[in-house]
């Protein structure tokens, strides 16, 4: 009697379906390549589609389109379009219920798997930095080499101190003294990246910063990634530049996990 061998059905697992910002739905993706990883199944490519906080004049589409195309997560990936044959499931809870083998496998992210796995998110920044530098980048403004270069990220605009978001507002009490370390030692040049006018930031005139205020996001993202040290917030935004760049990171405690290697504040 001939001896039958039952091979296991390949597992997609794809992120899509959301309409948040754009740091969001990317380190939506990151968790759910981590995913893929960590549960022997393949990573899908699904671009970007409804990306908030378009710019006034933008359309949500070609918003969509720059966040997508500036990170290329989909180099090198399957496309989610390539799977036209392939059953889709419903990932509500990855965190609770593993990926059905011979499916698709859509979920909104898997952070509440990946955030228990810090060194997960640093094995896959060499991955992420070569993804990013697929496409062009803009030159950040305030650089050159005659500096070191530290970059601080302060949530602002929508996020105050008492108000709506106030558990992702940066307090400047534990982060001065560190500046003033760092600065004690080289020739630094800070760069403020937040929300705002430069009278509302006097606590920092002793650094002489360069500001940049509601500058373009993917100006500012790639300042920060080009930073020799790099302070985040407690966002999303500032958390995947520590992880795409090669700088010191001070790492500014939040959800998300502190990265081995990282400091933190």
């Amino acid at each position: 009697m001939p001896l039958f061998r039952f091979s296991r059905r390949p597992t997609y697992v794809t992120c899509r379906g959301r309409d948040d910002g754009g740091g969001a739905q990317i380190a939506a993706c990151v968790s759910t390549m981590i995913y893929a990883r960590l549960r022997r199944a393949t990573y899908v490519h699904s671009p970007l589609q409804t990306v908030a906080h378009a710019p006034l004049g933008e359309s949500t589409e070609d918003w969509s389109a720059r966040w997508e195309n500036f990170f290329s997560l989909g180099y090198g990936e399957t496309q989610a379009s390539s799977l036209s044959g392939i059953p889709e499931n419903t990932l509500a809870k990855p965190h609770r219920r593993s990926p059905r083998s011979g499916k698709l496998n859509v979920v909104a992210h898997c952070h509440k798997v990946t955030d228990h796995h810090p060194e997960a998110w640093a094995s896959i920044a060499p991955e992420l930095r070569r993804k990013y530098e697929v496409s062009p980048k803009p030159e950040p403004p305030g650089f050159d080499e005659n500096f070191l270069h530290i970059a601080v990220h302060l949530r602002r605009g929508d996020v105050t101190a008492d108000g709506r978001f106030s558990e992702r507002f940066s307090s400047t009490d534990r982060l001065l003294p560190a500046l003033r370390r760092h600065f004690s030692e080289e020739r630094c040049r800070l760069h403020l990246y937040s929300q705002g006018n430069a009278e509302d930031f006097p606590e920092f005139a002793e650094f002489d910063p360069w500001l940049h205020l509601d500058e373009d996001a993917f100006v500012s993202f790639h300042g920060m990634v080009t930073a020799d040290v790099l302070f985040t917030a407690k966002s999303t935004f500032s958390y995947l530049a520590g992880i795409i760049g090669d700088g010191e990171v001070v790492y500014e405690p939040f959800w998300h996990p502190c990265l081995p290697g990282w400091k933190a504040l």
